[in-house]
């Protein structure tokens, strides 16, 4: 697995490709080499090979998915795909520009980022999600209801940034009547270690973080309550998922489906077996949280259904959705985007028969 920030990815591609206009991007989408960004041919199947994927993050425990359900699902159908077989990238606009200069096959960041893509008229389709929805709370001190958030200090990260949407979700979803951009008070930090030290230092009354982030925080200064939660709160958010240019899910239908197939079949596997994901975050996952962090995310992966494990991937039509309505609210899509200019819905229908098979 490698890691590429945006000025070694300039660097390697010869050109100052961040400073390219949208109709450049677009032309080179229609490169000979953007055909077919895929490593080796698998002995499983002759027409599945072996994609080359792009994230915008590095793999956490909550979502692990991301690279064990290509590699260890992955080869029950065809794929024989390795960490080698992933870049890891500083943000979605490296991974993105990798994807269009025919680098890689397949790109996975969050759901809102995809989507932003293309409502700014990229060729992009989602096909698969890996993880549905994640441990982030909304933790306070001296709040007990989020109806009091509008008027406290909030960390947050950037407009458009994960933190933001899914505290925008979570307002949303408990009927809260504002947004994020209409708490007057924001503080802006972009991670989540330095959110959770600006609520444990009083820099803030509040902020969106991982729950045992949130739990690791001494009360000292007060006991810390969560007001919101994306698990059981938002059933239709869609967090992360794969995507690729349309042009190369043409040519590689059968790839896209193991690769979907194999994601679930992980999933399944790891959210009935706590030993399991555990071996699995120590093989894909750099830096590990401790033990007792893993005790407390385990059992909300089952009860709230963080990982695909079912035929249609997640990929719902009330999830996607609730995404494109989510980012209008946001003010961050301005087309009138449907389920099917997002959706590519052929490798899940391709992979529910070979998970049945």
């Amino acid at each position: 697995m490698d890691n590429i920030n945006r000025r070694s990815f300039i660097r390697k591609s010869g050109a100052a490709v961040g400073a390219l206009s949208l109709p450049a991007l677009l032309a080179a989408c229609g490169s000979d080499a953007s055909s077919s960004p895929s490593s080796t041919t698998s002995t499983g199947s002759p027409k599945v090979t072996t994609p080359k994927i792009g994230l915008s993050s590095t793999p956490l425990a909550s979502y692990v998915t991301v690279m064990s359900g290509p590699v260890i699902g992955g080869a029950k159908f065809g794929l024989n795909a390795t960490k080698k077989d992933f870049t890891v990238f500083d943000s979605s606009t490296t991974v993105t520009q990798s994807a269009l200069s025919g680098k890689l096959g397949m790109i996975g960041q969050s759901t809102m980022a995809q989507l932003l893509l293309i409502d700014k008229g990229l060729p992009f389709k989602i096909f698969c999600p890996y993880i549905l929805v994640d441990d982030f709370v909304i933790a306070a001190r001296g709040l007990t209801d989020i109806s009091q958030l509008k008027d406290a200090t909030f960390a947050t990260d950037s407009p458009g940034g994960a933190g933001t949407t899914i505290a925008d979700a979570i307002l949303v979803a408990t009927n809260a009547g504002f947004l994020v951009s209409d708490i007057k008070k924001k503080i802006v930090v972009e991670s989540s270690g330095e959110r959770q030290s600006a609520l444990a230092n009083g820099d803030c009354q509040a902020t969106i973080i991982h729950l045992p982030q949130a739990n690791q925080i001494p009360t000292s200064k007060g006991k810390i309550n969560l007001i919101g939660k994306l698990y059981g709160q938002v059933p239709d958010f869609l967090k992360e998922c794969y995507s690729a240019k349309t042009d190369w899910l043409d040519g590689n239908l059968d790839t896209a489906a193991a690769v979907c197939a194999g994601l679930i079949s992980n999933s399944q596997a790891m959210s009935k077996d706590e030993a399991a994901w555990t071996s699995t975050v120590k093989q894909f996952v750099d830096s590990p949280p401790p033990a007792a962090d893993l005790k407390q995310i385990f059992p909300l992966i089952g009860q709230y259904g963080f990982w695909p494990v079912d035929p249609d991937g997640g990929l719902t039509d009330a999830r996607v959705q609730f995404m494109l309505d989510l980012g209008h609210k946001e003010g961050l899509l301005k087309k009138n985007l449907t389920v099917d200019d997002v959706v590519d819905r052929r490798p899940l229908q391709r992979a529910a028969k070979l998970l049945a098979g």
